[in-house]
Parts: C-alpha cells; sequence; structure tokens
C-alpha cells in the first residue's frame, strides 16, 4: 500500500539551505515520485524546491491535508499545479513563486 501518512515535514528536490531534522522525509535531487500517490496527509511541511524535471504535481493526487507550509518554487519544468486539486487544507503558509 505504502505511505500514505508522514509525519514530519516531507522535501523534494535539493536545496542546500535546508535544516534537517530526524522526523524529516528529505529526498535530495529527486523529483515528486510516482510512489507519492498513496499520500493523503502531511503533518509537517511540503517542499517541492528546485526539481529536476517536475512537469506536473498528479502523484500527489490524493493529498488531502498538509498540517505545516506548502512551498513549491523554483521549478524550472513545473507546468502546472494539476494533482492539488484534492488539498483540503494547508495548516501554514502557502508559498508557490518563480516555477
Amino acid at each position: 500500500v505504502g505511505v500514505t501518512w508522514g509525519v514530519g515535514d516531507l522535501r523534494f528536490g535539493r536545496d542546500l539551505s535546508w535544516t534537517t531534522f530526524d522526523d524529516d522525509w528529505h529526498f535530495v535531487d529527486e523529483d515528486v515520485p510516482v510512489q507519492a500517490s498513496g499520500i493523503r496527509c502531511v503533518e509537517g511541511d511540503l517542499t517541492i524546491t528546485n526539481t529536476k524535471s517536475t512537469v506536473h504535481l498528479s502523484p500527489l493526487a490524493n493529498l488531502a491535508v498538509i498540517e505545516g507550509d506548502l512551498d513549491i518554487s523554483f521549478n524550472d519544468q513545473l507546468t502546472t499545479l494539476t494533482g492539488l486539486d484534492g488539498i483540503t487544507t494547508v495548516g501554514g503558509e502557502l508559498d508557490i513563486k518563480n516555477n
């Protein structure tokens, strides 16, 4: 079945300025993988920054709740936010820029 609930922050891409804590799920130099399709809730921040070839976010189509911040930035190939339609709650800040 895979992961459906993420405890801590979930980060895709590459950014050397990130401070990593024990509860982070950090996928360095990775685009948003198809395997993320089962995730329904992130109990921290969701960050998608500086991915290499992410053009859409459809692997996150089942995501409904982000209890922290949502940051999608500096993804040169990202052409659509399709896949985020199911999000009903962002508990923190919403930051979408420079894509």
